[in-house]
């Protein structure tokens, strides 16, 4: 007879050991990972309280924690917010803050649309979306490499059911990056098939491509402080390093060049837009507007005598000193203090 191999009885028990310490890490790792969870929610509750304090109002809804095992989400299925001053409103749906526990200093949030938007002195708004997603590292209290980015997002102003029909605007995809709140700001927005409608003459514009790329010396929480006279802009300055628009045909305008108000108010800059297949620009132009027909083609007939770069692209440089704007030697009148 051939003898039959029996277990190891060390083997056995190594295995035996080893599936009770996985199970005693998976056990412990669970109760860390609610307690962690619990914790967050404590502190989002305190916030909520200590800015409603301060005179605002912060509302979330069915408060929960989700994203266990790798991940940990604070979810809201609704979200308001009103400021002190009652001047600005704000509503959405689902909201889910969190990060995951492998990069947990990058904290992630996802908007589920519908929401609403009011502010004082201008139309109501309700925005929708496809998928709206935001991301920043946090270092310190200050977040940075702030990401913004949406698909197929929808603008429109709420007018009464007998009015005309509302200003909409659409994005097919948006994509907006901040590096800080509190640093020197540097900011970059891309955007594709820009539409906007609710008149004959916003329907008649073509879809547009589009970047925006600026930075200035001031951080974006300095323009949110006004100086003695309430102005956020006196004193500021920034580079436009690109404002580029792109249409179906293949045209461009590109705007560039720094900008500055002074501590009076008045706007001084020294911009050189550029305009490829000025032609088709205009055409554009006149099909949106054919009231303005006439005066469109004066002003590209104007573009012709304009100096071209290597490329044949039409240059006008535009030069505002002192509140005076002016498009090369021709003067266009007077910028408004700001």
């Amino acid at each position: 007879m051939v003898a039959k191999s029996r277990p190891n009885p060390q083997s056995s028990k190594r295995m035996t050991w080893g599936i009770l310490f996985a199970l005693v890490i998976v056990i412990l790792y669970t109760a860390g990972w609610f307690y962690l969870a619990s914790m967050a929610k404590d502190r989002v509750r305190t916030e909520l309280a200590n800015t409603a304090g301060q005179g605002e109002t912060l509302e979330c809804q069915s408060l929960s924690a989700r994203g266990y095992p790798f991940s940990m989400y604070i979810s809201c299925s609704g979200f308001n917010f009103r400021d002190k001053d009652q001047t600005l409103n704000a509503a959405t749906s689902a909201v889910n803050v969190g990060a995951s526990l492998l990069s947990f200093r990058t904290v992630q949030t996802q908007l589920t649309g519908p929401a609403a938007l009011a502010m004082s002195g201008a139309d109501p708004l309700k925005a929708d979306w496809d998928n709206l997603k935001a991301s920043a590292r946090i270092d310190g209290r200050s977040p940075q490499n702030i990401s913004l980015s949406a698909d197929n997002l929808r603008v429109q102003t709420v007018t009464a059911e007998n009015a005309a029909a509302p200003a909409t605007l659409s994005l097919l995809g948006l994509q907006f990056d901040l590096n800080s709140l509190e640093e020197p700001l540097q900011a970059k927005m891309t955007f594709d098939d820009l539409r906007l409608t609710g008149d004959k003459s916003l329907a008649a514009l073509p879809e547009l491509d589009g970047l925006i790329d600026i930075t200035s010396p001031a951080s974006l929480a300095a323009f949110k402080e006004p100086d003695e006279s309430g102005s956020l802009l006196r004193g500021k300055s920034l580079q436009l390093n690109q404002m580029l628009f792109l249409l179906p045909s293949g045209a461009s305008i590109s705007i560039s060049g720094p900008l500055a108000v002074d501590s009076e108010g008045l706007a001084n800059a020294d911009l050189k837009i550029r305009l490829t297949n000025a032609p088709a620009i205009g055409q554009t132009l006149q099909a949106a507007f054919p009231d303005q027909a006439k005066n469109i083609n004066t002003v590209v007939f104007a573009l012709g005598s304009m100096p071209k770069d290597e490329t044949g692209a039409t240059i006008v440089p535009v030069v505002i000193k002192e509140g005076k704007i002016s498009a090369g030697f021709i003067p266009l009148g007077r910028v408004p203090r700001l």
